[in-house]
């Protein structure tokens, strides 16, 4: 009688070790934790069905945190397989159910397996020169959480590289049906690279002040931070593009052009809402993301100034056309070895 905590790897149901496939083929149930992360592949849970051989329930975040002693007593009598896209400890919620199956006596074994924290090696950036890892959650009018900056001026003061997650909305309610005691969910929502970007350099010019060495500049610039996105990782369709932050963010830019249309579409709309249009203008902009960097998942990775000329020349090979990472790395980070 095993809880088993078992990694699935980046992608989809083939990435899974084949010790965790002979945990979950004996297991009596078997569950997917669906919240923290997702497998992006295309009909992922039927496949991952049709291959394991087991039928796999969706654990959405109200059955991990509310249902967990369910779990945890269908465990005590038998082997239960709990999934998580990537690597299974990197979310504290498993780490929770965890210590909750061990305080009842539930065995629990623990299989391991890749996720973004490895994946990030082939950004060319090396693991061990990296600091904290932080999430970006999306912004509201009413809500701009922004602690993480800390975090990144903290790893920017010693030279190291920040891992930078971006937000992951599943089966979330609006604070209007949540008041009303409705249950309806939002379609699903996914940060981009050009939302992260654009929020982590708000957060910054607004701390503008709070820089690593306390000499009044923002933590980052969008002319002098170097950065590097990464989307889809460990897929087929897996991209990497490095640059400025500034270059970066210009990718999913409209043109001039394009934003005169824009423009004179809202202003011709005079029926629309402020909130109507505002909802309009991140259809756009979300567009433009995907078109730039393709569709979710994307993180981004910071770049400390510890940066070694290996990691530049390496990272250097996915930059941006047109891109001064080159002279960046060399004038603002100091790498001057050819």
């Amino acid at each position: 009688m095993v809880l088993y905590v078992i990694g699935l790897g980046l992608w989809d149901e083939k990435d899974i070790t084949l010790r965790g496939l002979e945990a979950v083929r004996g297991s009596v149930e078997v569950y997917l934790e669906s919240y923290t992360s997702i497998l992006m592949s295309e009909g992922y849970h039927g496949r991952l069905e049709a291959l394991y051989g087991r039928p796999i329930v969706l654990a959405h975040r109200e059955v991990v945190e509310l249902q967990a002693d369910d779990i945890l007593a269908k465990a005590a009598e038998a082997d239960v397989s709990f999934l998580v896209v990537g690597d299974p400890l990197s979310a504290t919620t498993h780490t929770d159910l965890i210590l909750r199956a061990r305080a009842k006596g539930v065995a629990v074994r623990i299989i391991h397996n890749a996720s973004i924290m490895t994946a990030i090696a082939s950004s060319g950036l090396q693991p061990y020169n990296f600091g904290q890892t932080i999430s970006v959650p999306f912004w509201t009018e009413a809500w701009r959480p922004d602690s993480w900056l800390a975090r990144i001026a903290e790893n920017m003061a010693i030279g190291n590289h920040t891992l930078v997650l971006g937000d992951i909305k599943v089966r979330e309610q609006s604070q209007a049906d949540m008041a009303r005691g409705i249950e309806r969910y939002q379609p699903p929502r996914y940060m981009l690279v050009p939302q992260l970007i654009t929020q982590l350099l708000a957060a910054s010019q607004h701390h503008a002040g709070a820089g690593a060495e306390g000499n009044g500049q923002p933590v980052l610039s969008a002319d002098k931070t170097l950065a590097v996105a990464l989307c889809r990782m460990g897929t087929d369709s897996e991209l990497i593009v490095s640059g400025t932050l500034g270059e970066l963010l210009a990718l999913a830019s409209p043109s001039v052009d394009e934003a005169r249309a824009d423009e004179a579409e809202d202003d011709a709309d005079e029926m629309a809402s402020e909130e109507q249009l505002d909802e309009r203008r991140a259809q756009r902009a979300a567009a433009r993301a995907v078109k730039a960097y393709g569709p979710p998942l994307h993180s981004l990775v910071l770049v400390g100034h510890r940066l070694h000329h290996l990691e530049r020349d390496y990272a250097g090979m996915y930059k941006a056309p047109g891109s001064r990472w080159d002279e960046v790395a060399r004038d603002v980070y100091g790498v001057t070895i050819e």
